[in-house]
């Protein structure tokens, strides 16, 4: 139990940490955020697990919704965690399969038919956010790096979870919309095992100056109440 405990925790953001409170635990200091390892937010994700427990009883077991498939139910279950665990975030595979008892494969196609009914409501919005945080206010694990399949140059940043990849792919198809110009070369894992994220120069460029398309893009795509 402690491990799948420990494996939900992997899948909160860490700029997220302050909601993280419980019974046991009603306001999260900086010193509880900075000391490794962090009981506090097992504390939460137990308590709110229980609190989805409960729902789940109430809400489909206890007949008032029987006639589903268990696909249906995975995918419910999946977006209670993503919204009142996870803060709208998706895991990765590997802690999805642990979370779910599946293999690899199974995950993976779970976590496509969940990002298919809610990339555009839900997921991408959000994880266009921290994608823009991330490059506007973040630090780069390395400057100035070619890009191993083109000569285009960009920085390489650090990223949380392989779905940032996912997202910043589908902002680079965003931009070349919204700036047809910029030219901007497709990013990619730069180192896999570090989760190390290259990203073109140009669109870096305009991430961090063209304010006018980033309102666009986040009045495009709001995030869920």
């Amino acid at each position: 139990m402690h491990n799948v405990l420990a494996t939900f925790v992997n899948g909160i953001p860490e700029g997220c940490y302050d909601f993280c409170t419980s019974n046991k635990n009603s306001k999260i200091t900086d010193a509880m955020k900075n000391k490794t390892p962090k009981p506090w937010l097992l504390d939460f994700v137990e308590e709110r697990l229980g609190m989805l427990a409960n729902h789940e009883y109430r809400q489909w077991i206890n007949g008032q919704q029987p006639f589903i498939t268990f696909r249906e139910l995975q995918l419910w279950r999946l977006q209670l965690y993503v919204q009142y665990i996870w803060f709208w975030n998706l895991p990765d595979d590997d802690d999805l399969a642990m979370i779910f008892n599946l293999t690899k494969r199974r995950s993976a196609s779970l976590a496509s038919d969940f990002i298919a009914r809610f990339r555009k409501t839900a997921i991408y919005p959000v994880a266009l956010r921290r994608l823009y945080d991330l490059i506007t206010a973040g630090t780069p694990a390395r400057r100035n790096e070619r890009n191993l399949k083109g000569s285009a140059k960009g920085d390489v940043y650090k990223i949380p979870s392989a779905r940032f990849l996912n997202t910043a792919q589908y902002l680079m198809e965003d931009l070349a919309i919204e700036v047809p110009g910029a030219r901007i070369a497709t990013p990619y894992l730069w180192d896999k095992d570090q989760y190390w994220l290259w990203v073109d120069e140009r669109m870096i460029d305009v991430m961090k100056t063209n304010k006018a398309v980033q309102k666009k893009l986040y009045d495009m795509y709001p995030v869920p109440p």
